[in-house]
């Protein structure tokens, strides 16, 4: 995010498919974060209101992204299609604050720039793991799967697999990554079982 934004504007990005909002509430949930942190008491925002007036394509899977503030400011709906992930780069972070999913991504940006011959990066601030440039992670230990406590953004998909028991979440220190033998990418466009899934020795530190 950039420091300069005094009032940042904000985005969402929802799964649309075949006319459905699978994590509707997960996103209103955050949406009511967002605008309590940085809009006070501006009067509530709906999404389901708000979609509810929108032309939707009705079948086919695709990504709304809402850009928001007060009020939407405009939306858009593009087919989407999942993006191959076979092996990510470390890069730190320390400076990065995304705790919020702002339209400003140019500190994301400047990281994944440095992901060499990499399809992504893996972002670490005070040696622990938080996500990718576009999802949270996900860590198979051969038993369980871990996500960190602690990543940039609390990402919907990310809160729905805690609620229903498939995460756990910890502490994961960069230098634990030997732990692990997989890594799944999951965001809000990525149901379970089509996330990016690689395995750890695909990580270039």
């Amino acid at each position: 995010m950039s420091t300069t934004s005094v009032i940042p504007t904000l985005i969402e990005s929802i799964r649309l498919v075949n006319g459905d909002l699978p994590l509707l509430d997960y996103h209103q949930q955050r949406v009511d974060r967002s605008r309590r942190a940085h809009y006070g008491k501006a009067p509530a925002f709906r999404l389901q209101e708000v979609i509810n007036g929108l032309p939707l394509p009705e079948t086919g899977t695709h990504k709304l992204r809402l850009t928001y503030g007060v009020d939407l400011e405009s939306y858009e709906v593009t087919p989407y299609l999942v993006k191959p992930v076979t092996s990510l780069r470390v890069v730190q972070g320390d400076h990065l604050v995304y705790s919020r999913k702002y339209a400003d991504r140019s500190g994301i940006r400047d990281l994944y720039g440095q992901r060499g011959d990499c399809d992504d990066i893996l972002i670490t601030q005070r040696q622990h793991i938080t996500d990718t440039s576009y999802a949270n992670v996900a860590l198979h230990d051969g038993s369980h799967w871990y996500t960190p406590a602690w990543p940039l953004l609390r990402g919907t998909r990310r809160a729905y697999l805690l609620e229903a028991g498939l995460l756990r979440s910890s502490l994961i220190r960069q230098r634990d990554l030997h732990n692990f033998e997989r890594i799944r990418l999951i965001n809000a466009m990525l149901p379970w079982e089509e996330g990016p899934t690689l395995s750890s020795a695909a990580v270039v530190e």
